[in-house]
């Protein structure tokens, strides 16, 4: 819960990989509380590939990639959590889509603003009933969070779990600062190290999006 808060703070898209029925869409629920941002969760298994790459429509004279209503919410709130909920079930087209919208933030036509949050969830493959592989292209930008559950975390609500950080300190700890191997999500550890494909370019977009990166040096928050 630490972890994924680290990287909701650094604004560092993540995937938490657990059992089903373990409380992964309540904590991201409850994080969104405790950080002040509204959460927009969208089911892959019930989406189509238009609902992240756009539906076309003619407006004015041309065409335009019109947005689904949970991304119309998040842009004119300015900042929030979109939280991609069992995305494994997404088939391999609905993947395709998706991974604009965690590359570069875009929805269709309509630029999702810099303090939106990318969070995702999936079973794991030996606990999941029915469903796909992670595209390897979208698993490369995803930081691996392996979810276990504490009793004390489930009595409690998840609400006091969390130990919200700075965003300077959560920087400094995706760069590489915290105890560890993959301290900065570049190596997972334990199974979610079979479940990522790293290359050394795709720990460093993971590490540093376009919109976090701008105006500095390219390798102000590269992970180790």
């Amino acid at each position: 819960m630490d972890a994924l808060a680290v990287a909701v703070t650094a604004n560092l898209p993540v995937i938490l990989w657990g059992a089903p029925g373990t409380g992964k869409t309540s904590s991201v629920l409850a994080l969104g509380a405790s950080l002040g941002l509204p959460v927009e969760v969208v089911v892959g298994s019930i989406r189509e590939p238009s609902d992240f790459a756009g539906l076309p429509v003619i407006r004015e004279g041309g065409t335009w990639l019109a947005p689904p209503r949970w991304a119309e919410r998040l842009a004119r709130a300015g900042r929030g959590i979109l939280f991609l909920d069992e995305l494994t079930t997404a088939p391999p087209a609905v993947q395709a889509a998706m991974l604009r919208v965690v590359l570069e933030r875009t929805v269709g036509d309509l630029a999702l603003p810099g303090e939106v949050r990318i969070v995702a969830a999936a079973n794991p493959p030996e606990q999941a009933a029915d469903g796909w592989e992670l595209s390897a292209p979208l698993a490369n930008r995803l930081i691996h969070l392996d979810w276990r559950v504490s009793a004390v975390s489930v009595a409690e609500g998840f609400t006091g779990g969390f130990a919200v950080p700075e965003v300077g300190m959560a920087r400094a700890f995706a760069r590489g600062g915290g105890p560890g191997e993959g301290a900065g999500g570049c190596v997972p550890a334990g199974a979610a190290r079979a479940r990522a494909r790293r290359s050394r370019r795709a720990c460093e977009g993971v590490a540093e999006p376009a919109h976090v990166g701008a105006g500095r040096d390219r390798g102000g928050l590269r992970a180790r």
